[in-house]
């Protein structure tokens, strides 16, 4: 079994997990608010701009990081849109505890960051379900992109993009510990991403109200 193959079943049942939490259901079923979203954005965020700056300047997985993988800008335009920006929640405990886990990784487990990378890619691939009931969510116009750059930004590509991406790791050659510290990135940052969803709409300690619609 290629390595990729192997993450991927070490992440199976978490995936299927943050599905079912109250933040991803809401983006498909109206049930979230734009603060609701807009709150969430600002936590992925701080979680993209954290990877983004440590692993371009990490020689050994910096190559797997192309300029495509950057979602900062998009999701401060999203905010944008809303009438909000990356300063107008803070970070929340759930976030910072994925921050502390990248940074740590960054200095003794650098190729963690390719598990990091790898899930943030793979959900993408929801984003081309996701997008058109979110836009409806969060009540754009039909073929309205505002708002919701974050998963429409690089769309057509995102398939040969995500495949390229596994190719390249699983043509590496990688030892065993850097496999093993892929997958542990990988497995641990999606049980953070799933702790940090369960609380979105759930948690009002920003001092921000974002609960589900009543209406």
């Amino acid at each position: 079994m290629s390595v990729m193959n192997m993450v991927r079943a070490a992440i199976s049942e978490s995936h299927q997990q943050i599905e079912q939490t109250p933040f991803s259901k809401g983006m498909m079923d109206g049930s979230i608010t734009r603060t609701d979203y807009s709150r969430g954005l600002v936590q992925l965020w701080h979680i993209h701009d954290e990877i983004e700056r440590l692993i371009q300047r990490i020689e050994v997985v910096r190559d797997y990081f192309t300029p495509e993988m950057i979602r900062t800008p998009s999701i401060s335009r999203d905010l944008n849109a809303f009438g909000f920006s990356a300063n107008s929640f803070p970070p929340m405990k759930e976030t910072l505890e994925v921050i502390c886990h990248i940074r740590n990784w960054a200095i003794e487990k650098p190729y963690a960051l390719l598990g990091c990378i790898y899930i943030l890619e793979g959900s993408r691939m929801g984003s081309l379900v996701i997008a058109k009931p979110l836009g409806k969510t969060l009540g754009l116009t039909p073929g309205e992109i505002a708002g919701i750059e974050y998963h429409l930004e690089g769309a057509s590509q995102t398939p040969a993009r995500m495949r390229a991406f596994k190719e390249k790791i699983d043509q590496s050659s990688l030892t065993p510990n850097e496999t093993a510290n892929l997958t542990e990135g990988a497995v641990r940052f999606m049980e953070l991403l799933n702790d940090l969803y369960a609380v979105l709409v759930l948690d009002d300690s920003s001092g921000v109200t974002g609960r589900r619609k009543t209406a």
